[in-house]
């Protein structure tokens, strides 16, 4: 077989894919973090073309897997790889003929632990030297489970841990910090909006559920209070679809299947060519829905927990949240739907009756992901204020309203607990917090320290921790100090590129969990101290 030939990418895919290249080469596993319809399965084929075509050592198996978490999904990533320049693969599933002997493999994660896990063991030789999971941050657990035995199996034959990226636009789940190192972010929302990549956004406040019964438990609402919180929308939310967004292809999301019936018979009522799909319709049918939408030749899908992550349908110009949504990646995931560029529309309105984004904030407002689990959730660091226009309910930040061009007077604004100050939205008479003394260098570092040993984090991930703990106190020059003193006994820290910035911060400084000073970093008197 001769060269792959590698598809063509934008320079900032090329950019994504070069930072991600380096990571991956000095931590191996890596989170590729990059908005819906960003090009993360374009950018993922490049990387397993470009792996295909090298030679591999032998101490590898010259293979590679691109792994989903649905089994509808391997469909779509081996028909993106078939498109022009093909990607040569193979597909490991149910009723299809497996190709071992091909470089790049698809595959379900359901299939994989099927398949090559069996009573905690790995029996089968086939592994593979670069791993692709699409989705990282759902069903995790799972692709960890799998991650496990492979690399023992691997161990086993001589070959060295797999390269790992999982691809996400949402890289926040329980786990994701065991498995990778470092979160590599692609371009802003909003730059991928101006420059035409990702289709921009308008957000109006529907006709509200009865919010007052939500009852969250972790980062979501109980099932059960959430559709309580929806019951009797059927007729609002159409009148609210035929104000907005009438002859907008769009997606309607739903708590329980009886309220999606409920709705379906209400816009069918009124004249919409109307589709439906749970976690119950079978992978054609879907397929056959998605493309009646993407075509226009039906006006409105009503979903059910189907819809909400790796679903391509550039089409959409709605998205009707007729749910309330306490996760904010689940938030980001399904108005993401709505994220893709067509030629037929112009952008896409997000019509809420579930208070979310007052919750969560606009889609381009992207949060600060990281995988230092003390960091606060990007779930919880706030939202920039909105305001709802007097005139036609439209959501939006700044003066006068994107949707209808009226601008909201000062006793208006004042009304909804809010200023404008020429450019910025700001809430009214907001007591200003007591500024407490910026802590030191030092006393940073020593919290930093504490944070690492205990958390395993290495010394260079410690790093990171005091220069966001110096961000956090808007202090973002500080740099970290030559040396510290804990407890009476003083501490140089590692020399700037020395082997020690890949250890643990608990081997180098045993202190942090409860050990006994000492170690060959704790400074005696006659000892010069190290300046960084």
């Amino acid at each position: 077989m001769g060269e792959i030939v590698l598809p063509d990418l934008y320079p900032h895919q090329e950019d994504l894919r070069d930072r991600t290249r380096t990571a991956l080469g000095k931590l191996q596993r890596v989170i590729l973090c990059a908005q819906t319809g960003m090009g993360k399965t374009r950018t993922a084929k490049w990387i397993l073309g470009a792996t295909a075509n090298r030679t591999p050592r032998e101490n590898q198996s010259g293979r590679s897997l691109f792994t989903v978490h649905r089994r509808g999904l391997v469909d779509n990533a081996s028909q993106s790889f078939s498109e022009e320049p093909a990607l040569p693969h193979g597909v490991i599933m149910s009723g299809r003929e497996t190709h071992y002997g091909r470089r790049v493999q698809v595959a379900s994660i359901d299939t994989l632990l099927n398949w090559f896990v069996e009573s905690g063991e790995y029996p089968s030789d086939i592994t593979f030297d670069l791993i692709i999971w699409d989705e990282a941050h759902s069903h995790h657990s799972k692709f960890a489970r799998f991650l496990k035995y492979h690399d023992a199996k691997r161990e086993a034959l001589g070959q060295p841990p797999a390269y790992v990226i999982g691809l996400t636009a949402t890289p926040q789940a329980a786990g994701l910090a065991d498995v990778y190192r470092e979160i590599v972010l692609g371009p802003s929302t909003e730059w991928l909006i101006a420059n035409k990549f990702l289709a921009p956004f308008r957000y109006f406040r529907a006709t509200q559920g009865k919010l007052g019964l939500l009852v969250k438990k972790g980062d979501e609402f109980t099932k059960e209070s959430a559709a309580l919180a929806m019951d009797g929308l059927a007729g609002d939310l159409v009148r609210d679809w035929k104000k907005y967004a009438d002859g907008r292809p769009t997606l309607g999301f739903f708590t329980r299947r009886s309220q999606a019936q409920d709705a379906l018979l209400k816009l069918t009522e009124a004249g919409l060519r109307v589709e439906y799909v749970d976690g119950e319709t079978a992978d054609d049918e879907r397929i056959r829905i998605f493309r009646a939408l993407n075509e226009h030749r039906i006006d409105y899908l009503c979903n059910v927990q189907v819809v909400e992550r790796g679903t391509d349908i550039p089409r959409i110009g709605c998205v009707q949240l007729c749910v309330a949504i306490g996760s904010l990646p689940r938030y980001r995931q399904c108005v993401g739907r709505g994220a893709r560029v067509h030629p037929e529309k112009t952008d896409c309105c997000i019509l809420d009756h579930g208070g979310n984004v007052q919750r969560h904030g606009f889609f381009e407002d992207d949060p600060q992901w990281t995988l230092d689990i003390r960091a606060k959730d990007p779930g919880e660091q706030g939202t920039r204020p909105t305001i709802e226009c007097p005139c036609c309910q439209a959501i939006y930040r700044g003066g006068k309203c994107r949707s209808c061009g009226y601008e909201p007077t000062p006793k208006e604004r004042r009304g909804q607990g809010l200023e404008f100050d020429g450019s910025e939205l700001r809430e009214a008479k907001r007591e200003e917090k007591t500024e407490k003394p910026a802590r030191s260098a030092e006393d940073l570092l020593i919290s930093a320290l504490y944070m690492s040993g205990k958390s395993g984090r290495t010394w260079k991930q410690c790093c990171g921790i005091f220069r966001g703990l110096c961000e956090k106190q808007n202090t973002p020059t500080m740099r970290v100090p030559a040396s510290f003193i804990v407890g009476g006994h003083r501490y140089r820290v590692p020399r700037y590129g020395s082997d020690d910035a890949a250890r643990k911060v608990c081997a180098i400084f045993p202190f942090t969990l409860g050990a006994r000073h000492g170690g060959k970093y704790e400074v005696s008197d006659t000892q010069t101290e190290v300046q960084w």
